[in-house]
């Protein structure tokens, strides 16, 4: 994750503390934090596979 990425999940976990967040909202949060990381790093995947296939064509 970028630092700003992790900059914006941190302030939204320390705005939940803040107002006193129960277990199940944190770990709602935590599984959306994931999703998000898990799309990104399949983006990439996805982008590296493309570039491969390129080189094999050309």
């Amino acid at each position: 994750m970028d630092k700003k990425d992790r900059n914006k999940w941190t302030n939204k976990f320390r705005e939940m503390g803040k107002k006193k967040g129960s277990r199940q909202d944190f770990v709602n949060l935590y599984k959306e934090m994931k999703k998000e990381k898990d799309n990104k790093k399949n983006d990439s995947s996805k982008s590296e596979n493309d570039k491969s296939w390129k080189d094999l064509i050309e």
